[in-house]
């Protein structure tokens, strides 16, 4: 028996792993609408820079691999759109660019391009530009308050409720705030409604499993009603959590990435309640706002840890089912 050996991702069709990337891009522009709603054109011209930053990186990359340029890959216009949504709308244009290049450069290009990737490109970026210019990334405009190109020290910036609660705090937001999505945080991470319109599409498509961001956020959902501040309820505990920084963008956009993402059914839940579990425990007891990018990354690096997992106990389950006949 032959076998037909080929990259990351694994997916039946050849064609398929294209239109993913096309499908995610598509879903990743009402957020961007939204976007322009709150701060202005500001956001669409930073999404453009970013998104031509990662189109060139990869071009770079793929010509200095010697597979030459791609024309159908969307997969670094996904990852230049992930970055700008996951920014405050007001920060300088350089740092969403270097956060992209650096996530196609550095992570992406190392490892042989698109598909063979060990960690998420925009994540890394994201970490990368976290760790680099910090204090920029945690200040947010206030929004419906259009923005201009340049922004300069007369703009108003505020704390999101990511930051808040990680101070002890509680943050204050209405039950309309939170379907409009109108409280400050990264520019495209505060709308759930629209995010999880994106992600029915995307389950429809069939780009996502629905137990995979299931089990994520129900991971991190009981997480939070068992340890919360003393001043709220569990369950005003759990919305906090859910809408606070990008951790529903990271659950629908980010977790599901067929490359990074485990193969098998049971490894990819044990996938997803890892990553659940440690974005919490960053978000308690660890350092960095971006809980959720920090977390993705670190599973990323055990993902084949899960599917050799899954494989054993497939195994044993046969051995045990043969024993008993």
């Amino acid at each position: 028996m032959s076998v037909n050996e080929r990259p990351f991702p694994h997916i039946r069709s050849e064609e398929r792993s294209p239109l993913m990337m096309l499908d995610t891009a598509i879903a990743l522009i009402p957020p961007f609408f939204m976007a322009c709603f709150y701060y202005g054109v500001r956001s669409l011209a930073m999404g453009a820079m970013t998104i031509t930053a990662a189109i060139c990186a990869n071009w770079i990359s793929s010509l200095f691999n010697g597979r030459g340029i791609e024309w159908w890959d969307a997969s670094p216009v996904v990852t230049g759109m992930i970055v700008a949504l996951m920014m405050p709308a007001s920060i300088p244009f350089y740092i969403p660019v270097i956060a992209a290049v650096f996530g196609i450069l550095v992570v992406k290009f190392p490892f042989g391009g698109t598909g063979n990737n060990l960690f998420n490109p925009a994540a890394a970026g994201l970490a990368f530009v976290s760790v680099c210019f910090g204090d920029q990334l945690l200040s947010y405009p206030v929004p419906l308050e259009p923005l201009p190109m340049t922004v300069d020290e007369g703009i108003k910036l505020v704390q999101g409720p990511a930051s808040m609660l990680k101070m002890g705090a509680i943050p204050t937001i209405s039950v309309e705030q939170l379907a409009l999505g109108n409280f400050a945080g990264p520019m495209g991470t505060t709308n759930i409604l629209v995010i999880a319109a994106c992600l029915v599409y995307l389950l429809v498509r069939k780009n996502v499993k629905w137990y995979v961001p299931a089990a994520y956020l129900a991971t991190v959902s009981c997480f939070a009603a068992c340890i919360h501040h003393e001043n709220i309820t569990a369950g005003e505990s759990i919305v906090l959590e859910l809408v606070a920084g990008s951790l529903m963008f990271v659950a629908v956009y980010m977790l599901s990435e067929p490359v990074t993402l485990p193969k098998r059914p049971m490894a990819k839940v044990l996938y997803a309640v890892t990553a659940g579990i440690i974005t919490m425990l960053f978000r308690y007891y660890g350092v960095a706002i971006q809980s959720a990018v920090f977390a993705l990354l670190l599973t990323n690096a055990f993902s084949p840890l899960f599917d050799y997992m899954a494989e054993r106990a497939r195994v044993l389950e046969r051995r045990a089912i043969r024993e008993n006949e």
